[in-house]
């Protein structure tokens, strides 16, 4: 079986985060990082390749130091990649990421099931796997935390996950395009030997014109950027200290001071 992966590299949240001109992050002091919910999906491809057999094949969008993540995945299990490394198209929105991750699993000449992460941790858009899915014409299921499939491999058994821990089955044939969700199961870490063989493994990077993508950056993006800003916060938590019933009225004033009538 041939499965594409969909990984995404993200800031890690944990970082300082600085706007610079209202439209972009200084990324100077920004650690990045694999998506979290891609960890999930290259682990569920990871284990259907060892039940039934095949090949994982990364498939990522960036900058050249998301080369990092790429290797990380390969030293996971997967067995090679293709990234498109296109200024003109890290210019662009979801939609033009999502066009270019649909030429380029065209260009490893698609797959049986492609995965990708149910969102990014930065932009929490869920639109690409999506939008990926219209492109090819292909089924596709959202927030998926259980997949088997059928014995003939031409078909699946999905439980999704919906509103309030409810659980929905449903039943797709292949090829198809999963958003995974997190709990589906539990990422692997690389072993010593995995990194090491992660530096051998094939990497193709390709450009937006060598997979035959010709509308990129801001012209061909659905969405603009108007302004791009870190929240402040208007108001601070206070802790109200001493005796109970002093504190339940202090408690008690101060809400009655906040309420705004309309």
């Amino acid at each position: 079986m041939k499965i594409a992966v969909c990984v995404k590299q993200v800031p890690d949240m944990e970082s300082k985060f600085t706007v610079v001109d209202n439209s972009r992050v200084d990324e100077s002091q920004i650690a990045f990082k694999m998506n979290d919910f891609d960890e999930f999906a290259v682990e569920a491809a990871l284990q259907i390749k060892e039940k039934l057999g095949g090949e994982v094949i990364i498939v990522s969008v960036g900058p050249e130091r998301i080369v990092k993540d790429i290797r990380q995945a390969f030293a996971m299990g997967a067995d090679w990649g293709i990234q498109v490394q296109d200024p003109q198209v890290d210019e662009g929105d979801s939609f033009v990421v999502a066009s270019a991750i649909n030429k380029a699993i065209e260009k490893i000449g698609g797959a049986d099931l492609i995965l990708t992460g149910v969102m990014s941790n930065d932009n929490q858009s869920a639109l690409t796997g999506i939008m990926v899915a219209d492109m090819m014409k292909l089924p596709h299921c959202t927030n998926v935390v259980k997949l088997e499939i059928g014995g003939d491999q031409k078909s699946l058994t999905i439980n999704r996950e919906l509103e309030g821990g409810l659980n929905e089955v449903v039943e797709m044939p292949l090829p198809a395009v999963l958003s995974i969700q997190s709990g589906i199961n539990q990422p692997r870490y690389p072993t010593l030997p995995g990194i090491m063989k992660a530096k051998k493994k094939r990497l193709d990077v390709v450009k937006a014109g060598d997979i035959g993508l010709s509308e990129v950056g801001k012209a061909a993006s659905k969405t603009e950027l108007v302004k791009m800003f870190i929240p402040v916060s208007e108001h601070k938590a206070e802790i109200i200290q001493g005796d109970p019933k002093q504190a339940a009225a202090a408690l008690v004033n101060k809400l009655k001071n906040e309420v705004k009538v309309i």
